[in-house]
């Protein structure tokens, strides 16, 4: 284990400050001393050795925190031969990265030459709020030699997909007659695919045996499921070939796509005042990282037809980090409810159409009438009788009776009461009114049977007429 260099400091140098209270007993002296953080990576160096080119060797190097104060680590990466060395960071080491006394951080680098026979050496830089070396460069080193099996690429980098769109890389595995025994491939397959991300196109059946000078051609695709700057994978190989038993080719790809993001899929504007006209913003966001093309706004045919768009369309793509902001108005010139949809199509490959359902209402009257049958029954020396109609308003604006049919073809109903045409009747509750009123008798003439019908005519528009159907019957 070696040190980063600079690594000790007095406690004089990291003297804070001094403060003084004015106290009305006098004046103290508090010093406050800032600690410092002393970083310790192992190993370091990290020494690889000889590794077979197109073979991946990895090796854990732990940052631990040997001071007495918080470090933060800031940055990681390989800032020398990136072509022979990587890091592997787990996805829970995400920077800044607080790293407490006493505590450590992990992270993988990876060794895969490319060519041989040479020396290879890189650095991982580190940087840090550790003031003693803010900058610390981690020397890596390995000898390529030469494989039995070359592999190459390794690691495999896809070009950058479109979500859903397929990239395809050929790997070629070639006996390069190091050794002229042939080479027995037990195991080759995808042991981390990525999610699904990352696939084999006809695989080869193993076991698989190559000669000297031999090869075999692996297809291997990324098709992302989703947004991802860094999926990863796994491709792995196991053979017999001295130093390559076990070969893991890392896979990684990023790719990317535009993403709809909307703000509301329901728009209710509520009760408003006939005529009033209310607008309401649905911002449309693109959160992906490429184009957006919102390709069309559509309001449904078979909602209402009280709703306006503005704009109409969205003719320029939306830009990643994005907005666009529609007004939707709603007109308020009919009493009653409105309810309508619009659809939002785009071209994020992970969404399907967006919907929004809108709705709003005016202020409408609303009949009851009670009741709507009634049944007159009379015998003996009963000859008349009357009963009322009462027309309610269960809606929140006046209700207004403008008038009747009275349909009594035998003539024996009569209308004794009613209201003054037009009659208004405010908002209101069964059976405590306020309501206008019907009184209705009976008036047989001997013994039989008979029927009429009273239509109550109101400026409700969802029920304009409302039947009251009457029967009455006598025996003697």
């Amino acid at each position: 284990m070696q040190r980063a260099r600079g690594r000790t400091w007095s406690a004089g140098a990291a003297l804070a400050g001094l403060t003084c209270l004015a106290l009305s007993a006098g004046c103290e002296d508090s010093r406050v001393v800032a600690t410092l953080g002393e970083l310790v990576a192992m190993p370091d160096p990290v020494v690889f050795g000889e590794t077979p080119v197109s073979t991946l060797r990895t090796q854990d190097v732990v940052l631990q925190n040997q001071g007495t104060g918080a470090v933060h680590l800031l940055g990681l990466e390989v800032s020398e031969d990136p072509e022979d060395f990587s890091l592997s960071v787990p996805p829970e080491l995400t920077l800044p990265a607080a790293i407490t006394p006493g505590n450590q951080v992990t992270f993988s680098v990876r060794y895969h030459p490319q060519a041989y026979p040479e020396q290879d050496a890189g650095v991982v830089r580190l940087t840090s709020t550790d003031k003693g070396a803010p900058e610390y460069d981690l020397r890596l080193s390995g000898t390529a030699v030469e494989p039995i099996l070359l592999v190459q690429p390794v690691p495999v980098q896809f070009a950058d997909t479109r979500v859903l769109s397929t990239s395809p890389v050929t790997l070629t595995i070639t006996h390069t007659g190091s050794d002229p025994d042939p080479v027995v491939v037990s195991f080759l397959g995808l042991t981390d695919d990525g999610e699904g991300d990352f696939g084999v196109q006809s695989p080869p059946d193993v076991p698989l045996t190559l000669t000297a000078g031999q090869e075999q051609r692996l297809h291997l695709t990324y098709t992302p499921q989703a947004l991802d700057d860094a999926d990863q994978g796994t491709l792995t190989l196991e053979s017999d070939a001295d130093s390559q038993e076990h070969l893991e080719v890392p896979l990684s790809g990023a790719s990317f796509g535009p993403h709809i993001e909307v703000s509301t899929t329901a728009l209710n504007f509520g009760t408003v005042s006939e005529g009033a006209n209310p607008s309401l913003p649905i911002s449309i966001s693109n959160s992906g990282n490429q184009e957006l093309h919102v390709t069309a706004l559509e309001l449904s045919d078979t909602g209402s037809q009280k709703f306006e768009l503005a704009p109409a369309s969205v003719p320029d793509p939306i830009q990643p980090g994005g907005s666009v902001q529609v007004l939707v108005t709603y007109l308020a010139d009919d009493r009653g409810d409105d309810d309508g949809t619009l659809r939002i199509l785009h071209d994020d490959p992970l969404e399907r159409p967006v919907f929004v359902q809108l709705h709003g209402r005016t202020p409408e009257p609303d009949v009851f009438v009670k009741p709507v049958l009634i049944s007159f029954q009379l015998s003996g020396t009963s000859q008349t009788q009357s009963k009322d109609i009462r027309v309610f308003n269960l809606g929140d604006e006046d209700l207004v009776v403008t008038g009747y049919r009275f349909d009594n073809p035998d003539g024996l109903f009569s209308l004794d009461v009613e209201p003054s045409f037009p009659a208004t009747v405010e908002p209101g509750a069964d059976p405590a009114g306020p309501y206008a009123e019907f009184i209705v008798s009976y008036n047989p003439s001997g013994p039989g049977q008979s029927e009429c019908q009273l239509t109550i005519l109101t400026d409700d528009q969802d029920e304009p007429e409302t039947p009251v159907h009457l029967t009455g019957s006598y025996s003697p």
